[in-house]
């Protein structure tokens, strides 16, 4: 028999491919990232272009200023303009670990937000 230690168990671990697979399902995402909100660290991203680390920190920070606060959003958040949206999607298990995507103008964002939500769903399923 086991001995719980109080250490949380850690869930099954997104990967790379997973990031790529959402990415091609939605057309007009142009990145994706998942974040660490309680290290401010992009834990890791997929796009088609190079964006510069600075510009995946400011995606990270963003999070975080969306979660964080008197304010603070729960589950999903959409920031919504005229040049495309920034969506975010909490992990159900573990609230400091956020995926973060750019999308353009066109973007299906209700689409975007159950595809984040699915990805940590398989997690839980693994």
């Amino acid at each position: 028999m086991g001995h719980d230690w109080g250490v949380k168990a850690a869930p099954c671990p997104m990967t790379h491919d997973d990031l790529s697979r959402f990415r091609a399902g939605i057309s007009t995402c142009e990145l994706l990232t998942l974040v660490d909100l309680s290290t401010g660290t992009v834990l890791m991203s997929d796009s088609d272009v190079h964006f510069g680390q600075e510009r995946l920190d400011h995606l990270c920070d963003l999070a975080r200023s969306v979660f964080t606060g008197d304010l603070a959003a729960t589950g999903t958040a959409i920031l919504a303009g005229p040049t495309g949206s920034r969506v975010f999607v909490q992990s159900p298990d573990d609230a400091t670990e956020v995926l973060c995507g750019l999308f353009g103008p066109a973007a299906d964002l209700g689409a975007a937000c159950a595809a984040g939500a699915a990805l940590f769903h398989r997690d839980r399923l693994a």
